[in-house]
């Protein structure tokens, strides 16, 4: 571990290049980003042998990656915002359709933090801008695995609408649309909604509201799940009731919460209130 000064410095020139591209300023923000990620290249940090390094940004990003990937020891989650860095500059790269530096940024980024769909995301819009379909396809289909918040799982659907729409291929779009709006915010819905009224004008109202059994159809012929990923409501259900077990009260309820936005159940609800109220009454002893 640094003592903190390299990631204050990496934070003031993220911050400082979010406000360059603010200003449209992005060709500045570009080279400041440039330079701290040479002075970082120079560095050769954590090349030491004794662990995999990674640059986690939540809790269940770990968690999913050990989860995930068990035969990796021992993993330390290293302090500097390596991902960030990496991610802001690949995303300005992008913007100024720079795709094949923008590529390798990105590729670093999700090399230090393999488990953000936030990253993942903005890899495979490369794709999307090279109209480079199949891959941009491949690269949504994985991001499921990692998307444990459900509007990235809408930002899944959202993405494969675009590519049946590409493909003209009229009632798996509206499928993949509907099924995005299902998850999404305000803003993703009326991404999705937009999409469709684009589908039913460009095919005079003949797209097909498909079935859920064609969904699943589509999902195992196309290889994308229909609803969220198994696993991580597993993983994220198995953490929880450990930390409640083990009276860690806080850590149960980030867990068992990340559970209940997934899925929506009434019995988890009961049992977050319950951890709530206990947290509560923990701040007031």
């Amino acid at each position: 571990m640094q003592n903190g000064a390299l990631t204050k410095e990496i934070n003031e020139i993220l911050t400082q290049a979010v406000d360059l591209a603010q200003n449209k300023k992005v060709a500045e923000a570009e080279a400041a980003l440039k330079a701290e990620i040479d002075k970082v290249e120079q560095l050769n940090l954590y090349n030491d042998g004794h662990a995999d390094y990674y640059d986690f940004n939540t809790l269940m990003e770990m968690v999913m990656f050990q989860t995930q990937h068990s035969e990796i020891q021992p993993v330390a989650d290293i302090e500097e915002p390596l991902n960030r860095l990496y991610a802001m500059y690949g995303s300005i790269l992008l913007e100024q359709g720079k795709l094949d530096e923008a590529e390798e940024a990105l590729a670093i980024a999700m090399d230090w933090n393999p488990m953000s769909a936030a990253i993942a995301f903005e890899h495979a819009e490369i794709f999307k801008q090279k109209k480079d379909w199949e891959q941009f396809k491949e690269l949504t289909v994985a991001v499921f695995p990692i998307a444990y918040k459900r509007k990235e799982i809408a930002h899944c659907y959202r993405n494969l609408g675009y590519y049946f729409v590409e493909k003209q291929m009229w009632d798996e779009a509206v499928g993949c649309y509907l099924l995005s709006m299902s998850f999404a915010d305000a803003e993703g819905r009326y991404q999705a909604e937009m999409e469709l009224k684009y589908i039913h004008e460009e095919t005079e109202g003949q797209a097909q509201r498909p079935s859920i059994g064609a969904l699943r159809s589509y999902g195992e012929k196309y290889g994308f799940p229909v609803g969220p990923d198994a696993k991580i409501i597993e993983t994220a259900m198995q953490y929880g009731k450990t930390m409640l077990a083990n009276k860690k009260y806080e850590h149960a309820n980030y867990f068992l919460d990340i559970a209940y936005k997934l899925t929506e159940n009434k019995e988890l609800k009961e049992l977050l209130d319950k951890i709530n109220a206990q947290v509560t009454a923990n701040h007031k002893a």
